[in-house]
């Protein structure tokens, strides 16, 4: 009997999944959404054939490289240990890939696509949906719908993550004591703020068991002893209690001490999207409070204390929609067909009014910084007599090509700046070949009267300010433009080649490597200041 009312349950669930009784409209929606999942994973997949990586993306590259190449986690080959790789599992990874000698860029493309399609799988699974290529699709469609899709095509790690977290709540949910604890384990490997969902999570594995005892010593053998030897270890290799990039993004002034004004309003759409489709679940009673709290609420209060610096395509939110896909899948099998629908249409109608937006802003950006001519200027720099030395803000295609001594005056790849906000009289100490600064549109590179001697504040204005202020007090250095990003970008601005967005290169008069500079930015329509 019993078996009975299961095949029953079983044969009525499939019916109503089953693609041909939703509402033509429902079923329009799902088509469309198959479709543009194919162009999605079609774009990750080839995406290292006709796109560049974001800035941010190739400094992950650098870490990489020097790991293959010369087995030291560095920012440039041969200087000290530095920790401005966060990812720590994606550098390894990228590293074991160039020693296979697969590109970074191939080995993100492939490991991109191939997370999208296992985070639904994985979402099918806890949904307990019948697996089918049309559903992954699907899913793989309603992904590409939020900015962080144009993250993952900069070959940031972003769906690497995702994938895990996602394989985190599943195994809670089953209640996996050995395998929760070392998903979360990797996961903040993969990404020290993943601490944020792991420790919650782990915590509402213990409180559902009646064995709590044997599942604290799973976590404490899979998670917190290796996670305190990473940390020992960690803190020992590069002598720093916390990574760059933390130290940095927490120096931001707060509001009320706590709230920092632009993480809060960039993370609103996000929370607005997941409350129009959370709302429909309410009246059921089926969204855990437990899964609200770890995957929503917590985070959130940490990221809007953080100053979140190249957040391309508010990648550092994308846990926000994927917690909702998390509800509702968790909630799938507690709501019947006309609720359903209620949810794939309100999903439609919010995405058209908060993300619509954003995502065609993302794709412009990302064309916009398709950065081929400073590609171009770091393999020249490369092809130099001699290896120079270089302090830029732009931390990666200048470094990872040109392979120089490289220091970054923002501190996120420079232990010394990320404790000491730079100065001009450090661009003195360190006289480099070349200076490379974006500032702001609205921030000049050459120093007034009006100017004070320095800015003490941690601000991106004030750090271009510093070290302009330091080239021009050395007075060894000549100031040299070129137009920041792509010809699309340029076009879109209706701005000829040199005008509108500068980058400025001090070029040292003293250097070696002089007049080969001076030569290369000749070639790539760069312009003297007067």
């Amino acid at each position: 009997m019993g078996r009975q009312a299961n095949e029953e349950a079983l044969i009525r669930i499939r019916k109503q999944e089953a693609f041909a009784v939703w509402p033509w409209p429902d079923r329009l929606i799902f088509f469309l959404l198959a479709i543009y999942g194919v162009l999605v994973l079609g774009s990750l997949l080839f995406s290292h054939i006709h796109f560049l990586p974001a800035e941010d993306a190739i400094i992950l590259h650098q870490y990489s490289r020097n790991l293959a190449e010369h087995g030291a986690i560095t920012y440039y080959a041969g200087g000290p240990h530095t920790e401005g790789a966060t990812d720590f599992g994606w550098m390894l990874f990228l590293a074991a890939a160039m020693r296979a000698g697969i590109s970074p860029m191939l080995g993100t493309a492939l490991v991109n696509a191939l997370s999208l399609c296992f985070i639904a799988i994985a979402l099918l699974k806890i949904a307990r949906i019948r697996l089918n290529a049309f559903h992954v699709l699907a899913i793989a469609g309603a992904a590409g719908l939020v900015p962080q899709i144009m993250a993952a095509l900069s070959d940031f790690a972003v769906l690497p993550e995702a994938l895990l977290l996602t394989l985190l709540v599943a195994a809670t949910l089953e209640q996996r004591s050995f395998l929760a604890p070392l998903l979360a384990f990797v996961l903040c490997l993969f990404r020290p703020d993943g601490v944020l969902f792991a420790i919650p999570l782990l915590i509402w594995l213990v409180w559902m068991s009646n064995q709590r005892t044997r599942r604290i010593y799973a976590i404490a053998a899979f998670f917190i002893v290796p996670g305190i030897l990473y940390f020992v270890w960690r803190a020992h290799y590069f002598g720093e209690l916390f990574p760059l990039p933390f130290l940095v993004k927490a120096d931001v002034h707060r509001f009320l001490g706590i709230l920092v004004p632009h993480s809060f309003s960039q993370s609103l759409k996000y929370l607005l999207l997941d409350a129009a489709l959370i709302a429909p679940l309410l009246k059921q009673r089926c969204i855990r409070r437990p899964l609200v709290l770890s995957l929503l609420a917590i985070p959130t209060l940490f990221y809007w204390a953080m100053r979140l610096d190249q957040n391309v395509g508010d990648r550092f939110f994308f846990y926000i929609p994927l917690a909702a896909a998390i509800l509702i899948a968790t909630c799938w099998n507690s709501i019947d067909q006309r609720r359903r629908s209620i949810l794939l249409r309100t999903g439609a109608i919010a995405f058209l009014i908060l993300m619509f937006g954003p995502l065609r802003r993302e794709v412009r950006t990302f064309r916009d910084y398709q950065f081929q001519n400073v590609q171009a200027i770091a393999a020249g720099l490369q092809q130099l007599p001699s290896r120079g030395t270089l302090l830029t803000s732009e931390a990666g295609y200048l470094a990872y090509g040109s392979d120089w001594i490289t220091y970054d005056p923002w501190g996120l790849n420079t232990a010394r700046f990320a404790k000491h906000f730079i100065q001009p009289e450090d661009v003195a100490a360190l006289h480099p070949d070349l200076i490379a600064l974006h500032p702001d549109i609205a921030t000049d590179c050459t120093p007034t009267p009006q100017w004070p001697q320095s800015y003490p504040d941690r601000a991106w204005e004030h750090m271009v300010r510093n070290v302009a202020l330091g080239a021009h007090n050395a007075g060894a250095y000549e100031l040299w433009f070129i137009s920041y990003g792509s010809n699309f970008y340029r076009t879109r601005k209706h701005w000829q080649y040199g005008e509108g967005d500068p980058e400025c290169f001090f070029l040292n008069r003293n250097s070696t490597n002089y007049a080969g500079m001076r030569s290369l930015l000749q070639q790539h329509h760069g312009h003297l200041a007067k």
